[in-house]
């Protein structure tokens, strides 16, 4: 599947992708399959940079959460991703361009949500409150900022967020509407802390207990003793939730961060940490910059901010845009030891990629 292929081309190749991910001849499998749903999920642009078809899933067993995934599990163990969404919207299907990237790469991701209608999500970047006043997502140079995120010269990040204070009241967070179908749930925002790591780490053990299960599609196919727990947003702060598990190797903080540092936290902090954040317009621009500040010397970090967007990132450009290429980078380094030009050598070193990319702002600290 070449890059120059056509959407429509790629659409219809992975409509027989999805389908004969789900098929099998074993009958204790395609007994377990059946409680899957394939999520049609239809894009533009450019397929996927990746190797790996995709399929986008939902399964029975695991409801409350959507699955993006290569389409044949053909790695001795596959890398994994929880993913939370901006917002802390219940909809796992909020970024489909930025994640098929990352699973066309090999990842397995499970994202918090069931699916919902692409991009949709209330304080999510897509969502009905994350647009008011703002730039469509991707942003734009220049662009104003969103309801309720600082524009250049302005406050910085930590007064009212897109949901007001009232968005804020339970805790620490990146703050955000809530009420609205697909929206917020109990324990994001105006509903508990949000810096809550439940959802995520349910999903690790949903993947665990599914690499034991002999019935499984991933049956001894997914490695779950080293996994990444990301998400925009509200969903940043979930993943610092999920950050003092064993099994949480690395945690990616994406247009997102603490309103105050919070130094217990960051000591259970188990592997390494990724900071991206848009420019000044974004949000929580300066609370993820203020969280790469704090953070404890130990620990191995990096941030980038990209200028010319806001709090939406680029996750809706075609294949998630440049947050894409920096995750799959990062995870290819942090979970499958790539130390190469496509891992490693795109954060550090002489021919390091994203210190040649005038695009970005970057800092770093204690990586190996």
């Amino acid at each position: 599947m070449g890059n120059a292929a056509s959407r429509s081309g790629w659409s219809r190749s992975r409509t027989w992708a999805l389908v004969a991910g789900c098929l099998t001849s074993a009958a204790g499998v395609a007994v377990a399959q059946s409680k899957i749903t394939v999520v049609d999920l239809p894009q533009t642009g450019n397929p996927p940079t990746g190797p790996y078809r995709v399929v986008v899933e939902h399964d029975a067993s695991l409801e409350t959460h959507t699955i993006y995934r290569p389409s044949e599990l053909t790695q001795k163990k596959h890398p994994v991703l929880v993913w939370g969404e901006g917002g802390c919207a219940n909809n796992g299907t909020m970024f489909p361009e930025y994640l098929t990237e990352i699973a066309s790469h090999g990842f397995v991701i499970v994202a918090d949500g069931p699916p919902g209608p692409p991009g949709a999500g209330a304080g999510g970047p897509n969502g009905p409150g994350g647009r008011t006043g703002g730039p469509p997502p991707g942003g734009a140079p220049g662009a104003a900022p969103r309801a309720g995120g600082p524009g250049p010269g302005m406050a910085p990040a930590g007064g009212a967020g897109p949901g007001g204070p009232g968005a804020r009241a339970a805790g620490p967070g990146a703050g955000g509407p809530g009420g609205a179908p697909g929206g917020p749930r109990a324990g994001g925002p105006g509903g508990g802390n949000m810096v809550n790591g439940t959802d995520l780490v349910a999903a690790i053990n949903w993947l665990e207990a599914q690499a034991k299960d002999t019935a499984s599609r991933f049956h001894s196919k997914v490695e779950v003793s080293r996994v990444a727990a990301m998400g925009m947003s509200c969903g940043g702060l979930m993943s610092y939730g999920a950050s003092h598990d064993p099994r949480v190797a690395t945690v990616g903080i994406w247009n997102s961060g603490l309103f105050a540092a919070d130094p217990e936290l960051y000591g259970k902090i188990k592997g390494s940490v990724i900071i991206i954040t848009g420019g000044e317009s974004d949000i929580a621009y300066a609370n993820g910059k203020r969280d790469f500040q704090d953070l404890p010397a130990h620990i191995p970090v990096f941030y980038g901010a990209y200028p010319s967007v806001g709090h939406g990132g680029t996750y809706n450009q075609d294949n998630g845009g440049p947050y894409g290429a920096v995750a799959v980078a990062w995870l290819q380094w942090q979970l499958q030891g790539d130390t190469g030009a496509s891992g490693r050598g795109y954060f550090v070193g002489n021919e390091c990629a994203i210190c040649k990319d005038s695009n970005w702002q970057i800092g770093s600290r204690a990586l190996p």
